[in-house]
């Protein structure tokens, strides 16, 4: 599942639960493969991420026992550089789990927006996180699933989350020893090997985040699990471009014998000594997205911007030098506004608080008027008639600040690739709750635009196609989608009209889904791999479909 915090928020949708337990839900944040994440408010006003587990899941016995060992386990954590557990039902249908709520972007979506962090916030992050891990492991806890996407940047420095794939040393689960668990890419080689992992296994992936966070791309590559799996088992990692301070730490980090890397001790140490025990010193753009999400979260819970995120902001940065990364896009939510310009022959220093508490207020404004907009037509279900006509007179005299659906979709053009594809465990959901665009040689461009239109698609379901919708006030745009499969990739399969012999169906085509897992979502059958996309013959070992022309060749996983 993805963590506490991934993006942008985004209203409710009709068939989505308003409490949880004691929790009223106030936004979607996000979805993943257990899953999917709230925005949640406790009865005594605190923010929570609210995790709610997939109903085919929690249906599984052997998950439902799972995932109460993992709740036990995260219980038991404590320490900086964490996100707490603060309440759980494993015995709920479906099952959840609450954590605080960390307002910040991933590590991946900070790096995929603007480019590798300078070398002394690369330095202050692995001091953050050898010390989320030190306290994860004293309470004899490994993560197992040590990630960017599972690393937040917060305005109080770095935090761990996502205890959903960590285990306890002392679990005796054949699950547990059995599955393969963690992400390719940031898997350690013993992971892949099937064997015992340990805490070592974590310190493997704790080096490969730190050299994604200086380079922008992983130590191993790209690519499908198995091919990936082979490198960080086999070759020596990419580590071009890592800074000198950081590199000799790093490297051995990854070494392939768990008894070779160094503690997590080592990590803090060393990288605290560096930056001189400083926290956490983020580039003004990434800034900008932890104070825009916090200006949004304020905005639906009536909070206000906390002063240590105001001061975080003022912070300079790095030392000045030639610019790292581009300017920041405007958001998928509300506008984005830039610092006001400040006063003349204001000293340096001062310019800077300007702009930035300028910035602050800016961004709480503009969310305050997105919430507003993008949750009109809910106060009007309610009754509220006076507010209808007010925005009915008020139309002709200013355009309305669209949604961030709208404008998501909007930044959309033929030829873009998304990072998404369909839900498996819900038929016409998507993995991702908004479309975005991602460079087409990514492993994760999942599909394709081949047309934007208010019109219909001219899909081929067979030929794996489908068609993402958005609804509009006024304005319809159907983005006209065509799946990308690569070999080595897996999908999903149904039983086929011969008994032992899988099948493909037009939503199976769409999804995405982990090669080797042990369990299939309850409206499929098979685990299907690409083998080939060919004119000619399939391999021997698989199966043969027509596709596009040609053949589509998969073998049973």
């Amino acid at each position: 599942m993805r963590g506490v915090s991934s993006g942008r928020l985004l209203p409710l949708k009709p068939g989505d639960p308003q409490r949880v337990g004691q929790y009223l839900l106030l936004a979607r944040l996000g979805a993943g493969g257990m899953g999917r994440v709230y925005l949640g408010r406790s009865q005594g006003g605190r923010t929570v991420a609210v995790k709610i587990v997939h109903p085919n899941f929690a249906d599984d016995m052997r998950f439902r026992r799972r995932f109460t060992q993992e709740v036990a386990a995260a219980r038991r954590v404590g320490g900086f550089h964490t996100a707490q557990v603060v309440d759980a039902d494993t015995d709920a249908d479906p099952p959840w789990l609450v954590t605080e709520y960390i307002a910040g972007p991933s590590l991946q979506e900070a790096v995929d927006e603007h480019g590798a962090l300078p070398e002394r916030t690369v330095a202050a992050l692995g001091a953050g996180l050898a010390e989320g891990l030190t306290a994860i492991h004293a309470r004899e806890v490994v993560h197992r699933d040590l990630k960017p996407g599972n690393v937040l940047l917060a305005s109080d420095g770095p935090r761990i989350i996502d205890f959903g794939i960590a285990r306890a040393l002392d679990a005796t689960s054949q699950t547990t020893r059995s599955a393969l668990i963690g992400t390719p890419g940031y898997m350690s080689p013993e992971q892949f090997r099937g064997r015992e992992v340990g805490p070592a296994s974590d310190v493997f992936c704790l080096a490969a985040v730190l050299a994604f966070a200086a380079t922008g791309r992983g130590p191993f590559g790209e690519g499908p699990g198995d091919a990936l799996g082979y490198r960080i088992v086999n070759e020596e990692p990419d580590l071009t471009g890592v800074p000198a301070s950081l590199l000799p730490l790093i490297a051995a980090g990854l070494e392939k014998d768990p008894d070779d890397r160094p503690g997590v001790g080592e990590f803090l140490d060393h990288y605290s000594a560096l930056v001189d025990g400083e926290g956490l010193s983020l580039p003004q753009p990434v800034n900008t997205m932890i104070v825009t999400q916090v200006a949004e979260t304020s905005a639906l819970t009536g909070a206000t911007v906390p002063d240590d995120v105001r001061e975080n902001a003022k912070a300079p940065g790095p030392p000045p030098g030639p610019p790292q990364f581009a300017p920041p896009p405007p958001p998928q939510g509300p506008p984005y506004f830039p610092p006001s310009s400040p006063p003349p022959n204001k000293p340096a220093q001062q310019q800077a608080v300007y702009g930035v508490a300028a910035l602050v207020g800016a961004v709480l404004l503009a969310a305050i008027v997105w919430f507003v907009v993008s949750h009109q037509d809910k106060s009007d279900a309610s009754g509220s008639g006076d507010a209808r006509a007010s925005a009915s007179q008020s139309s002709d005299e200013e355009t309305p600040t669209p949604d961030p659906t709208g404008q998501a979709f909007a930044a959309i053009s033929t030829g873009d690739c998304l990072n998404a594809y369909m839900d498996p465990h819900a038929r016409d959901e998507w993995s991702e709750d908004l479309p975005r665009a991602v460079d087409c040689d990514r492993t994760d461009a999942y599909v394709r635009v081949t047309r934007v239109t208010d019109g219909t698609c001219d899909d081929k379901p067979i030929d794996g196609n489908a068609t993402w919708s958005y609804r509009g006030t006024g304005k319809s745009v159907n983005l006209c989608l065509e799946r990308q499969l690569r070999v080595g990739e897996c999908f999903l399969g149904v039983n086929g009209s011969k008994k032992g012999r899988p099948a493909i169906n037009s939503f199976g085509l769409m999804t995405s889904w982990e090669c080797g897992k042990s369990t299939v979502p309850q409206e499929f059958n098979y685990i299907l791999q690409v083998t080939g996309l060919t004119n000619g013959a399939c391999p021997s070992d698989s199966y043969t479909w027509d596709f596009r022309g040609g053949n589509l060749c998969a073998k049973v996983d």
